[in-house]
């Protein structure tokens, strides 16, 4: 599936927008270093177009290096590992887990993305510091051998819900569960964002936009990578972020039922 959809919804860093992952801000692939000023070292290639790893990749802001993994490297891809979350980029939708036992894997680092996280939450997520459970994701991309951590959950197995606590730091407009109602004019999965036009009509407690811009954190396709969309009718919260614009929160379908995902083929 098309991961070019998670990002920094404000523009930079977006998966596939300003800041796209190959843009400002983004993975130019596995195969370079994540950079933030649109000079990617590892080429063009984006999520949506395909992982690549063709050298030792970076991680800027002092994660270290993390190599691609020799080619004979074996490991059990069926057995569970413990682990620490060194650090997870929300809006970016990955991050990096220490493992807990040394010598697995060079430099006992693995990448995460948002996709292989036990989640219920309609943007699964990791914390830094976070205790996890996890197996080896042995993948060959582009000719180049890659391990990350799969099936991602708490210890023991249980799913991982951090979506409450980071929902309840918000400001909402007439509280975190007033919805309104709206047409949702696109959503792009690759760009990571749309716009909705609210509803004539309704009455709100802020002078809020007609329009309003959605982020793939809040479009709630039941935890999975949500369908790309065109003239939909949603409901949905607002919420204002610190520097006083309005968004949507936690866009459903009318009567609160997930969206169509991509896995369903659904494009409205």
């Amino acid at each position: 599936s098309d991961w070019g959809g998670k990002g920094d919804w404000g523009g930079k860093g977006a998966w596939g927008a300003k800041g796209a992952l190959g843009a400002l801000g983004g993975w130019g692939g596995w195969g370079g270093s994540w950079s933030k000023g649109g000079k990617d070292k590892g080429g063009k290639s984006s999520w949506g177009g395909g992982w690549s790893v063709q050298k030792p990749w970076l991680k800027k802001g002092g994660g270290g290096t993390i190599p691609a993994m020799p080619a004979n490297l074996q490991v059990d891809e069926g057995k569970r590992y413990m682990g620490t979350v060194q650090s997870y980029y929300k809006l970016q939708g990955y991050g990096f887990i220490t493992l807990g036992t040394t010598g697995v894997v060079p430099g006992d680092k693995l990448f995460v993305h948002w996709s292989n996280i036990q989640s219920g939450d309609r943007f699964p997520s990791l914390v830094k510091d976070m205790e996890v459970e996890f197996c080896l994701k042995k993948e060959e991309k582009r000719g180049t051998m890659t391990v990350g951590a799969g099936d991602v959950s708490l210890p023991g197995g249980m799913p991982i819900t951090v979506q409450d606590e980071s929902d309840g730091k918000k400001t909402f407009v007439g509280g975190q569960h007033v919805r309104y109602s709206g047409s949702l004019k696109f959503f792009l999965p690759k760009r990571g964002y749309g716009y909705i036009t609210m509803d004539d009509g309704l009455t709100l407690e802020e002078e809020v936009p007609k329009e309003l811009r959605v982020e793939l954190a809040e479009v709630n396709a039941g935890g999975k990578q949500p369908a790309a969309m065109k003239e939909v009718k949603v409901e949905f919260g607002i919420w204002k972020t610190q520097k006083g614009f309005f968004k949507a929160y936690n866009m459903t379908a009318p009567g609160g039922t997930p969206l169509p995902s991509e896995d369903q083929n659904g494009t409205a």
